[in-house]
C-alpha cells in the first residue's frame, strides 16, 4: 500500500469512528485503536508512544487527525496525572513528530476552553478554561499555535451518536430525571451536534481545503437549554411519566469543579465556509430520545 493520506489517532471512538467509515469508502486512510479491537485499525497506544512501522511511513502531504483523549471532565478531575499523561504529554509527542514531516494536523479541542460567561463564542473569542479538561485542551491549541505551521484547531460542543456507551447530555439528562430529586438549571446553555456533521465537517477540512482554516467552531444552530431540554425529553420519552424533575438555577448544581453556564458556540463561519446546512438539534435530540428507549426496552 502507498503511504497514507490520512491518518485517524482515535478511530474507534465516537467522531474518529464515524469519520474514518466516511473516509474508508474512497480514501487511503489508517485509522487507531487503542482497547477497542476493530480489524480494519492499527493498534496504538499513544501514551506509550512507540514509533512504529505507520508512523514512519508519513509524509508532507498528510493529514493527521488527533482524537485520542480522556473526554470526560468528572474523571478527568478525579484522575489529573493520568489525564495529562495522555490528553498533553503524550499529544505533545506526537505532534512533535509528525511536524517533523510536514503533515497538517487537525485537533479535537472544546467549548471547554471557554469560561461560560458570554455564550455565542466564535472563532476570535479568548479561551479562559475553567476545569482541567479544557485547560488540557487549551494547553494543546497554544502549543499547536507557537510551534506549528499547518494545523486546525476545531471545537465543537456536545456530539449525539447512536450507540449504547456513549455519553453525551441527552442521555445524561434522561438519565438524570429518572431518578429521585432530580434539578434542572433554566440558565444553562450549550450547543450540542449529530456525530455525522462533525465527521462530514472534519472530512470536509482535511479532503477539500487547501487552505485550512486555523480554528474552526463545528454545532448546530440552536442554542439549547437545559431545562427545556429535559421537559422535552418528558414529553418525547415512552418513560415520560417515570420522570420528573425542578426547575433550579445553575449556581445550585453542585459539579466536582467550575464549569461553565453559557456554553454554546457560534456556528457562522464553518456554514459561510462549507455552505454547510447543520440538522436541527432537536431532530437529533428527538432520534436520541428514541434510541435510548429502545435501549432501556421502553
Amino acid at each position: 500500500m502507498s503511504n497514507p493520506n490520512y491518518y485517524i489517532i482515535g478511530a474507534s471512538g465516537l467522531i474518529g469512528s464515524a469519520l474514518h467509515k466516511k473516509f474508508s469508502i474512497n480514501d487511503n486512510v489508517i485509522g487507531t485503536y487503542k482497547d477497542n479491537f476493530n480489524s480494519n485499525l492499527i493498534k496504538f497506544d499513544l501514551e506509550k508512544f512507540q514509533i512504529n512501522n505507520f508512523l514512519n511511513s508519513i509524509d508532507g502531504n498528510c493529514v493527521f487527525y488527533l482524537m485520542s483523549a480522556y473526554s470526560n471532565p468528572n474523571w478527568i478531575f478525579l484522575n489529573k496525572n493520568k489525564a495529562f499523561s495522555l490528553n498533553y504529554k503524550s499529544t505533545i509527542k506526537l505532534i512533535n513528530h509528525i511536524n517533523k514531516f510536514n503533515g497538517h494536523i487537525i485537533f479535537m479541542s472544546s467549548v471547554e476552553v471557554f469560561d461560560g460567561t458570554e455564550g455565542r463564542y466564535n472563532e476570535k473569542h479568548k479561551p479562559n478554561p475553567l476545569n482541567y479538561y479544557g485547560k488540557l485542551k487549551f494547553d494543546i491549541e497554544k502549543y499547536l499555535k507557537q510551534n506549528v505551521e499547518s494545523y486546525t484547531i476545531v471545537r465543537t460542543g456536545w456530539n449525539i451518536g447512536y450507540n449504547s456507551n456513549e455519553r453525551c447530555v441527552i442521555r445524561l439528562t434522561y438519565d438524570t430525571i429518572l431518578k429521585k430529586n432530580a434539578m434542572m438549571a433554566h440558565d444553562n446553555y450549550f450547543s450540542v451536534i449529530d456525530v455525522e456533521d462533525t465527521s462530514a465537517i472534519l472530512f470536509l477540512i482535511g479532503k477539500k481545503l487547501k487552505n485550512k482554516p486555523k480554528i474552526i467552531n463545528i454545532c448546530s444552530d440552536e442554542i439549547i437549554n437545559r431545562y427545556e431540554l429535559a421537559k422535552f425529553i418528558k414529553q418525547n420519552s415512552r418513560a415520560g411519566k417515570k420522570m420528573d424533575f425542578q426547575k433550579c438555577m445553575f449556581k445550585d448544581i453542585k459539579y466536582t469543579e467550575p464549569r461553565g453556564r453559557i456554553n454554546d458556540l457560534d456556528n457562522s463561519f464553518s456554514k459561510k465556509l462549507f455552505n454547510f446546512n447543520y440538522k436541527n438539534a432537536y431532530d437529533v435530540i428527538l432520534k436520541k430520545i428514541k434510541f435510548i428507549d429502545d435501549l432501556y426496552g421502553f
